[in-house]
């Protein structure tokens, strides 16, 4: 295992390996860290066939400690801090432990075996690689599982039983952009599958903080790291499904295992996550994680089937026998034996238990051994099988392997106990529990002291939940457990069912004591009650805390609920959660109230204002057929605005700074205009309305247009203009969900009833401010995330990749646009999505490293920078049904130097992503505020590439009476150089269904030829990349460009430099006393530049405000143009000769924005909507 793993290191020493919180560690750290402490265990004597104990919570000190052990020689046993003294003592002692790793100063469980802590290693030289010999077939790990006698078990697991699960496999993807989440606990073989996967495959691990999963955190780590593979529990997953679906929002691939999946709860999963490759993995600890893994798809659990298992792995021999060994015929009940890669060696110590398991293989090579699963299968014709149930005892509880033997030996070695039975039963909500069936001696034991007894020697999941003292067992006739004759154990009742408990005092206590209640499906729980005594396990806990998040709007975690297990102890926890996340948003102010503005709405502000007006918009038509209600519609239309309030807002400015202010009444009415036009004039009267401009400081960002056509009764066109400072592509769906509701109800003349919103646009924005902080204050999220983005983006040309533009351009690019259009079938869309998921990658990084590929061959450099909106919305669901703009804009700075091949490439802009994503909070003007770039006129800083996978929701509206159906339009405007814009298409199964790419390009820069070739070449590097991924860049079977870009002739350069005006005339003397005063200067030049004094958006914009009167007009976009004093004077010298003195009167032309940059402002169209 290490030395596939020291490969990867030699291979790709700076990719990141691991993290855990904060700390990242490339290849070669975590190897360098691991030969440090392996030299060190050499020195205390560890060999060869040694076992070395790992007392560390999950960490990256615990990865260090078992990759060092395994350099050593030796194999590693985890010893769970979180498991009682007693037994960790018991396994080490079975294991026969020779050191134990922990940490410096911490308790030593095992007094009696030598100590070495982790820091110790800090200063130790390193192990040399292959200094020791290791074999395939030496142990590499114990695991430790319930055992019958009482016992646990030790399965010794070999480095080729793990090699031979994890590596060769196509069950999952383990490469350089598979970023797994371990969250599992570190007892489990699961435990490997997390941690060597992805260290043995070139991937990344992400440690999940504590020692039990947490969905709300599980949640937060998968958006943060963009973590691609999962595995849960089915006990897990069905919580998660029922309480936390949003943590599944990202993941690529999913394996539920550890138990029986629930069809209905995988079918709800493929429904929210179409694209979700679920997987139901199935295998004991003895065969290493899985024997079989079986693809879930969304058509066999419709009905409700039981979820095969599946087929074998490759290289394992699954055989279905009956009592005497021999095959049983398709169909037939069976029990399963395993052989081949994977198997165990046996059990530590427990040679007569490993001669019971590990049986002769008949059917084998001579000498191989069998592993007895003693589960019971049955093999279909095409060689699925199907789980069919246990041959013995065993059960499976939240995942864990129980032996009832353990527990009930356990329960026998109190003194008060004569005998004890244990068996699984359901609970109230379905899930199964260990209940303990007790006859009691003399002194006769209270439940609280059998419980207290079980806890000091087991783990949690295997106390029992329950206990019910009889005065005798069941028997049968012939003297066995009656199992079946064991009451159902009685009903569990809180200390409130006692007359003297204390009731609870205030909101939050009561409605904690509820919550318990309800959670536990125990009656009368009373303020003092613990969570765990009532019966309480940590799949209930995820439930609890789910429903306090969503009763309360307080975010406790699970670590919290352990240690303040009553619902008096919880309700500080509470309260300081709902000062932290308040359950509900501050009512909008009064009319005339001024509230601020998002910094992605101030993105927007500023990008209208200095275009002089012109608008960004989203323009959506809605086919109807049908009778339509105008007069419940424009009722409808007002009923949505009172819910979404940023669409009854205006925006208004004052001394160059943008406010905005909510409107009540009449005055927040967004207006329908009704318009009859024949059936031919339809096209055009869309075309024009979809160009209206807004002004807005003084109309809302909604304009609705409702065409009759007069010469087909029926027939109507619903336009919507929504201005992208109030929404974008994520808020189209939320937006026709509450126009459709609206419609409905105020068509049968009901009122709609819309529930308001948890967390309005503004409050989100006054949230945002508040999550970011200040990014001059050390230890902030701004501060933390700029200073990333200052590395990330340092020295990167501001103009983007060097394209060959056309001769003759203006300085200041032009707005038109053109389009070219590609389309690739669902068979190449899923040999495409398949293969960078074999990768560990998405699909928009497939997209990426094809576009970074092509742009390379068309002469734009290595050094690639390419923009890409994200949607900026976060994880935790809070804002999924708000209108308004969310959208942030990340660079994706890419190396593709050294002829790379298409694989590498992959992991390279795998990376890149991955690292942006991470940093996304930071919005992008005030990255580029604080990197100040020269800012070519017209252009966007670092963005005039940029790539848009459209893979939000799909908006769609139902209007009574009439068939919708939602067209989104373009508007012939460009807001960059170039932009790719892919919509992805699924079928109704979930399955890839091809791409539809569009090319939209500046006329005014780009020629149609070059684009025409950009078009064919991405496409054609897509299909290449799928087929060959190890070929280089420069060998990929590409047409050739019209021509290479060229640096001399390509290269974006700023205008010269004015002149003209004297720069002592009284007009110098004004802007530079106006930009003084602005920027807080003094002795401005003539020559100084007004971005690089310290100047952004919204100064200029100020400054422009100042300059402005006297039959004068400025506009802050010609401080871009003109950034010098002497420049902007001689502009505005030249001004009454080529503008008009006062402002324009406000063309109706529209703009249709993708990501918002600095100046350079045309709009993209949209196809699906555009960023989302």
């Amino acid at each position: 295992m290490h030395g596939r793993f020291e490969e990867q290191a030699r291979r790709t020493p700076a990719a990141t390996a691991l993290v855990c919180g904060d700390e990242r560690l490339s290849y070669g750290e975590l190897d360098a860290r691991a030969a440090r402490l392996a030299a060190l265990l050499r020195r205390r004597g560890v060999r060869p066939g040694a076992l070395v104990g790992v007392h560390l919570e999950r960490s990256a000190e615990m990865v260090v400690a078992l990759l060092g052990a395994l350099k050593a020689g030796a194999g590693y046993v985890m010893l769970d801090p979180d498991f009682p003294a007693e037994r960790l003592r018991g396994m080490a002692a079975d294991a026969r432990v020779a050191v134990v790793v922990s940490r410096r100063g911490c308790q030593q469980p095992l007094p009696s075996v030598e100590s070495v802590a982790v820091e110790d290693a800090e200063h130790s030289g390193p192990l040399e690689p292959g200094s020791v010999a290791v074999r395939p077939h030496d142990p590499a790990c114990v695991m430790f599982t319930s055992g019958s006698t009482g016992r646990p078990k030790g399965i010794v697991a070999s480095h080729s039983a793990i090699t031979g699960t994890l590596t060769g496999q196509d069950f999952a993807s383990f490469g350089s952009g598979a970023v797994w989440l371990q969250c599992s606990p570190v007892s489990w073989d699961a435990f490997a599958l997390e941690l060597w996967g992805p260290l043995l495959g070139g991937g990344r691990c992400v440690l999940h903080p504590g020692q039990r999963p947490d969905p709300v955190l599980m949640a937060d780590l998968v958006d943060r790291h963009a973590v691609t593979s999962l595995y849960l529990s089915a006990s897990l997953f069905h919580v998660i499904v029922d309480e936390y679906p949003r943590a599944l929002d990202g993941v690529r691939e999913l394996i539920v295992g550890g138990e029986p999946m629930s069809p209905a709860h995988a079918a709800r999963a493929l429904e929210r996550h179409p694209g979700l490759r679920l997987s139901n993995g199935y295998g004991p600890v003895e065969g290493m994680v899985f024997l079989t893994v079986h693809p879930v798809t969304a058509e066999e659990v419709r009905d409700g089937r039981p979820v095969p298992i599946g087929r074998p792995l490759n290289g394992k021999r699954l055989r279905v026998l009956d009592e005497g060994l021999r095959p049983v015929a398709d169909g037939e009940t069976g029990e399963l034996y395993a052989a081949g890669a994977g198997v165990a060696l046996g059990y530590r110590g427990r040679p007569g238990l490993t001669a019971e398991r590990f049986v002769a293989d008949p059917y084998g090579p001579a000498g191989e051994l069998m592993y007895r699963t003693g589960d019971l299968v049955r093999r279909r014709a095409d060689g699925v099988l199907e789980y069919l149930g246990r041959a013995d005892d065993q059960v499976k509880i939240r995942g864990f392997r129980v032996e009832p033997g353990e527990v009930e030996t356990v329960l026998a070695g109190h003194p008060g106990v004569v005998r004890a039975a244990v068996v699984a039963r359901p609970d109230s909500t379905g899930d199964k529990r260990l209940v303990a069936y007790v006859v009691p001696g003399d002194p006769r034991p209270s439940e609280g002291e059998l419980r207290e007894h079980a806890a000091r020697v087991l783990a949690d999941y295997l106390v029992p939940a329950a206990f019910v003292l009889l005065d005798a067992l069941p028997l049968t006739p012939n003297g066995k457990l009656d199992r079946a004759a064991l009451p159902e154990p009685g009903p569990i009742t809180g200390s409130l069912a006692s007359a003297s408990a204390r009731e609870p005092s205030g909101e939050v206590e009561r409605a904690l004591c509820g919550l318990f209640s309800e959670v536990l499906g125990v009656a009368s729980v009373g303020p003092e009650d613990d969570f765990f005594d009532l019966g309480g396990n940590s799949l209930m806990v995820t439930r609890l805390l789910g429903r306090i998040r969503l009763t309360l709007s307080a975010p406790i975690d699970v670590r919290t609920l352990f240690e303040c297990r009553t619902p008096a102890a919880l309700v500080p926890h509470v309260a300081r959660a709902e000062r932290d996340e308040p359950a509900a948003a501050p009512a909008p102010p009064p009319d005339g109230g001024a509230l601020a503005l998002s910094y992605a709405q101030r993105r927007l502000w500023f990008l209208d204002r200095v275009d002089a007006g012109t608008a960004y918009t989203l323009p959506v038509l809605v086919r109807l057929r049908g009778g339509i209600d105008a007069e419940a519609l424009r009722a409808a239309l007002a009923d949505v605005a009172a819910r979404q309030t940023v669409l009854r807002t205006v925006f208004e400015e004052r001394d160059g700074e943008p406010g905005q202010r909510v409107l009540n009444g009449d005055a927040a009415r967004p207006r329908l205009r009704q318009v009859d036009v024949d059936a031919g004039e339809l096209a055009g009267a869309v075309a024009e309305a979809a160009r209206h401009r807004f002004d807005l400081a003084a109309e809302l960002p909604l304009h609705a247009v409702l065409f009759g056509v007069r010469d087909r009764p029926g027939e109507h066109a619903l336009l919507l203009v929504l201005h992208h400072i109030a929404g974008d592509g994520w808020s189209l769906p939320p937006l026709f969900r509450d126009l459709s509701h609206a419609y409905a109800a105020r068509a049968s003349g009901a009122e709609p009833g819309l529930a308001p919103l948890p967390v309005p646009y503004a409050e989100f924005a006054r949230r945002q401010a508040e999550r970011l902080g200040s990014a001059h204050a050390p230890g902030s999220l701004a501060a933390a995330q700029l200073d990333f983005w200052h590395k990330a983006l340092a020295d990167l040309p501001p103009g983007g990749p060097l394209l060959p533009r056309r001769p003759g351009r203006p300085a200041v690019p032009g707005r038109d646009a053109a389009t070219v259009v590609r389309r690739l079938d669902a068979a190449a869309h899923a040999r495409i999505v398949e293969v960078a998921r074999a990768q560990g990658a998405t699909l928009f990084m497939a997209l990426h490293a094809a576009l970074a590929a092509v742009l390379v061959r068309a002469g734009a450099g290595e050094d690639l920078a390419v923009g890409s909106p994200i949607a900026g919305r976060g994880h935790d669901g809070t804002v999924d049904d708000v209108v308004g703009f969310f959208v942030n804009m990340l660079v994706l700075r890419t190396d593709a130097s050294g002829d790379p091949t298409v694989r590498q490439l992959l992991a390279r802009t795998r990376e890149t992503a991955l690292d942006a994503f991470a940093h996304q909070d930071m919005p992008f003007e005030e990255v580029v505020e604080a990197l100040n770039p020269v800012r070519p006129p017209g252009r966007q800083p670092f963005t005039e590439v940029v790539l848009a996978l459209q893979n939000n929701a799909r908006a769609g509206v139902d209007l009574p009476g009439a068939r919708a159906g939602v067209e989104p339009l373009r508007t012939g405007t460009a807001r960059f150089e170039l932009l790719v814009d892919v919509t992805d298409d699924h079928s109704p199964s979930g399955a890839p269904d091809g791409m539809t790419l569009v090319f939209e390009y500046r006329t005014s820069c780009l020629e149609p030829e070059f684009v025409q070739w950009l078009a064919d070449a991405v496409v054609e590097a897509l299909c290449a990349a799928a087929d060959e991924p190890d070929r280089p860049l420069s060998r990929l079977p590409l047409p050739e460009p019209p021509r290479r870009a060229d640096a001399g002739r390509d290269t974006v350069r700023a205008p010269a430099v004015a002149t003209g005006t004297p720069a002592d005339s009284a007009l110098h003397r004004e802007i530079a006393a106006v930009w003084s005063d602005v920027l807080g200067v003094d002795g401005v030049g003539p020559h100084d530049d007004f971005f690089r004094l310290g100047g952004n958006s919204l100064r200029a914009v100020r400054v422009a405000a100042r300059l402005t009167g006297a039959g004068r007009t400025v506009t802050a976009a010609q401080l871009f143009t003109s950034p010098t004093v002497a420049a902007l004077a001689a502009e505005l010298e030249r001004a009454p000769a080529d503008t008009p003195a006062a402002p324009a009167p406000i063309p109706r032309r529209p703009r249709v924005p993708r990501q918002p940059g600095r100046e350079g402002r045309t709009d993209t169209g949209q196809k699906e909507v555009p960023w989302s």
